[in-house]
């Protein structure tokens, strides 16, 4: 099965849907790294706004604008924000010094990137002084394009505008270089610190038609990693596909319930411990966590038009099928058999014994959906 819909041997359309991805791995990392939702977008756009007035090329500008949507992806897995870690605040804090040089190793191995990516993903933390990290960079040696990237994160985070102007000026000589920060008052009072989001430059990309798959799969790995549950996506695709299959879902339905298998997990960064660990799969206690991190994965994808399917199945996979479940309480013929089948396929990964799910038929499942799941199950033993 193609996961992404065929491009037919359209690059384009192909770069379309590895956008799609990488905008979402953006996301992802600034969930695992506790920055807002659109944290990545903003940062990415005000860098390329900074590398505008300071005449960089075009290719300048998009490896800035993909360091900037993928500045946190070092966050996933970092020991300081991967779930079940005890380390000390003072440990947290060292771990946190790698986040940067972690980014980096994985826009390293993304082949469709423009070559500088990994370095500003790397040195986006540096600072003028010699005081930043991982390198511990100073002054002509950190790039200019990784100063306008720590501009931009710092201008992102601030509160105020007016503040964020006044504390670049400050930070002149010490966190930012004096010809960069100056670049950045040129910016502000030209615009007056308004900006629009930037398009991802697709032309950018050197997009093999597989590439969005591919990450996307090593982005489900990382995230599982993330969650103390390593190759539980791949476990659950397999017997959702073959599930899918005996109930004859469409092609459509078939590839974004595939989509859907890889991308539910991110709901799940910030929940304290991993599904079915605290709450049996079968109780209604823990419906509301299950609701949440349903919620929280569906909004991760749902700006993203290649997952944007995959989103809705995520969003009701915390459904009942008698109408009782969360958040917006569907069931039988308004709950789409997808998410049916990923809710089962979730549970059974997470049950010693299979068998328990004919428990539920009929009120947390389908009942055309257990017999097919277990029936796939007995097939894979």
């Amino acid at each position: 099965m193609t996961l992404f819909q065929d491009t037919a041997g359209d690059p384009r359309a192909a770069r379309a849907s590895l956008a799609d991805v990488l905008a979402w791995y953006g996301a992802v990392g600034d969930a695992a790294a506790g920055n807002p939702p659109g944290f990545a977008l903003r940062k990415a756009s005000v860098a390329v706004s900074l590398a505008q007035i300071a005449n960089a090329d075009d290719a300048e500008r998009h490896a800035l604008f993909f360091a900037g949507l993928l500045h946190a992806i070092g966050a996933i897995g970092n020991a300081a924000c991967r779930k079940g870690e005890d380390i000390s605040p003072r440990a947290a804090r060292s771990e946190r010094w790698d986040i940067p040089a972690q980014g980096s190793r994985v826009c390293a191995q993304i082949a469709a990137l423009p070559a500088a990516c990994a370095d500003l993903v790397r040195w986006q933390a540096e600072r003028w002084d010699g005081t930043g990290f991982p390198d511990q960079l100073r002054w002509h040696g950190i790039p200019p394009l990784a100063q306008y990237l720590a501009l931009a994160d710092a201008y992102v985070r601030a509160s105020d505008p007016d503040e964020a102007l006044g504390e670049m000026s400050l930070q002149s000589g010490r966190g930012f270089g004096p010809t960069h920060a100056r670049t950045f008052t040129m910016w502000f009072h030209s615009t007056g610190g308004e900006f629009e989001l930037h398009e991802v430059p697709l032309d950018a990309l050197d997009a093999a038609p597989e590439a969005a798959a591919w990450l996307l799969d090593r982005a489900a790995d990382a995230i599982d990693a993330h969650n103390g549950v390593s190759g539980r996506w791949r476990r659950i695709d397999a017997l959702a596909q073959t599930t899918a299959r005996a109930l004859g879902l469409d092609a459509a339905a078939t590839r974004a319930l595939a989509l859907a298998t890889r991308i539910f997990g991110a709901g799940e960064l910030h929940a304290a411990h991993a599904e079915g660990e605290e709450f049996d799969p079968l109780a209604r206690l823990g419906i509301d966590e299950r609701a949440r991190n349903a919620t929280a994965a569906a909004d991760l994808a749902r700006p993203h038009a290649a997952l944007r399917d995959a989103a809705e199945i995520v969003a009701a996979r915390a459904e009942w099928f008698d109408g009782t479940g969360k958040p917006r309480g569907i069931g039988h013929a308004d709950l789409a058999t997808a998410s049916g089948v990923l809710a089962a396929a979730i549970a059974h990964a997470s049950l010693d014994r299979a068998e328990r799910l004919e428990t539920a038929i009929g009120t947390q499942f389908d009942p055309r959906v257990v017999p097919a799941l277990l029936e796939a199950a007995k097939a894979r033993a």
